[in-house]
């Protein structure tokens, strides 16, 4: 049981790290999701107009303070001891990552080269949030049928 908690806590590790390592266009360069993760903390406190909708630029810190609430809830559900909670911030947590990702590569692809650099970069996080939704709904069963 002990090996099965340690399992689903690297995973969730993972998942955060590898969604923060997403490579995203921006401007004339590129960054990290992270640092969009980390840019994005002053519009919580600014008058921010908050869009999903125009140009990739237009929507990049709306995108980055949903991926922020992600990370924040994945990280806050490892220190948590009600297990109610604990899987609701890890599915909610879950969830808002993979909505930054969908934003993150919605676009036209042929016309803007950025949305296919983000989802192809985002191919590892994909695969480690599977694997961490795999091992929260493996600790939902257990815990329903032990009840």
């Amino acid at each position: 049981m002990n090996v099965m908690k340690k399992t689903k806590r690297n995973s969730i590790i993972l998942t955060v790290t590898l969604h923060s390592f997403i490579i995203i266009g921006a401007g004339h360069g590129i960054g990290i999701m992270g640092i969009i993760d980390i840019a994005s903390i002053p519009n919580l406190i600014d008058d921010y107009g908050f869009t999903l909708s125009g140009e990739f630029n237009d929507k990049i810190m709306s995108i980055g303070l949903i991926s922020l609430i992600g990370k924040v809830l994945l990280i806050y559900s490892l220190f948590l001891k009600s297990e109610l909670y604990k899987r609701i911030f890890e599915i909610v947590g879950i969830l808002l990552l993979w909505i930054s990702v969908y934003f993150l590569s919605s676009g036209n692809w042929s016309y803007n080269f950025v949305y296919a650099i983000a989802f192809w970069t985002s191919v590892p996080f994909i695969i480690s949030s599977l694997n961490s939704s795999f091992l929260i709904a493996e600790k939902i069963t257990k815990n329903r049928n032990r009840n």
